[in-house]
């Protein structure tokens, strides 16, 4: 397994270190670029930048599960089954994601295509489904039945809508990925310790060549991120449920999922669409209220690493510890819009 982790680290730290440094000629050939907007749009990034940080990341993370089947031994076929269905749909979402960037695919399409990519993964690797939920403190458990997929493919499309709105300033997605990459390490079998070690190396040369404005993830890194951690989330809870509960399932993701239930909400009370975008986010509201950008960054990341962390050190408390999340959301959104003088963007 040691030999495994050392090799799958190379091989991503290399790849992930190449295609960051040819970012801009790689964007280039590949058409994949985004434009700020000229009219002071949305986009107010100061130049064209690469969005090839999502290829870097599933190009880590498949490259360690290929190895992953190939060289562990006595790999049983239920696993090596799991993770070909992990990396198919991780391929499948990045490729959803890629079509969008290039395209600018509809909401409708973009919905159909993966539902229908995660519904496959959920029907056909019963491990990344659910069939019960147990929350701490309690010992009887809440039998989904045939909810159990429509739930998880709720669960899943909503973490994917979730991740692609958090993906609106430099560091948030890749730095909550980090975080969840090290709580899944925690909760997951070694087996999939290489592919994790894998995608925490490309995630975090990705959070530096992001932060010099050099790349973007793209709707590609969005969608593929948002498979790969809401698949692992639900194998670690179906294989660790012991300790794990489903309230730690949502600590983990908790942060971006609030913030979206409060954008579609009032996008809908607004009278407009809830996939409409906007400037509403949470971190448009830190970046506004905080400079440098560094300061709104380490403040959603904390909001985001804290109730983690206190789940992990402490067992059985995910209820306390979403909670938690909740109140940190409220007093941040509170403060970033009510408490604080806007400062220029």
């Amino acid at each position: 397994m040691t030999l495994m982790l050392i090799i799958a680290t190379a091989v991503a730290l290399v790849l992930a270190l190449a295609m960051g440094h040819f970012a801009g000629p790689i964007g280039r050939a590949c058409n994949l670029l985004d434009f700020p907007d000229s009219d002071g749009g949305r986009k107010r990034h100061e130049r064209v930048t690469p969005m090839i940080g999502g290829t870097v990341v599933v190009l880590a993370t498949l490259s360690a599960t290929l190895l992953t089947l190939w060289l562990t031994p006595g790999i049983g076929p239920s696993l090596a089954a799991h993770l070909r269905w992990f990396g198919g749909a991780v391929l499948a979402m990045y490729l959803i994601g890629l079509a969008d960037d290039r395209f600018e695919l509809s909401a409708g399409v973009r919905l159909v295509l993966g539902l229908v990519a995660l519904g496959l993964v959920v029907l056909l690797a019963p491990d990344f489904s659910l069939s019960f939920l147990r929350f701490s403190g309690q010992e009887r458990v809440l039998l989904l039945g045939a909810w159990g997929v429509g739930f998880v493919l709720l669960c899943l499309v909503g973490l994917l809508n979730a991740v692609n709105m958090a993906d609106g300033k430099d560091g948030v997605v890749l730095t909550m990925a980090l975080i969840w990459t090290g709580v899944l390490a925690l909760r997951l079998p070694p087996t999939f310790l290489p592919i994790l070690a894998a995608t925490g190396t490309a995630l975090a040369v990705m959070l530096y060549y992001n932060m010099r404005k050099l790349l973007f993830l793209g709707d590609s890194g969005s969608y593929a991120i948002s498979a790969m951690f809401g698949l692992l989330a639900i194998y670690a809870y179906n294989h660790s449920f012991a300790v794990m509960r489903a309230d730690d399932v949502a600590v983990i993701f908790a942060i971006p999922v609030f913030d979206t239930i409060r954008l579609m909400a009032t996008r809908k009370l607004s009278g407009r669409s809830m996939f409409k975008a906007d400037r509403d986010h949470l971190h448009h509201h830190l970046h506004r209220s905080f400079s440098p950008w560094s300061v709104g960054l380490s403040i959603y990341v904390g909001m985001v690493a804290l109730p983690n962390l206190g789940a992990v050190l402490w067992p059985g408390t995910g209820l306390v510890w979403l909670f938690v999340s909740l109140l940190l959301y409220s007093v941040v959104m509170w403060r970033t819009r009510f408490g604080v003088p806007t400062l220029a963007e």
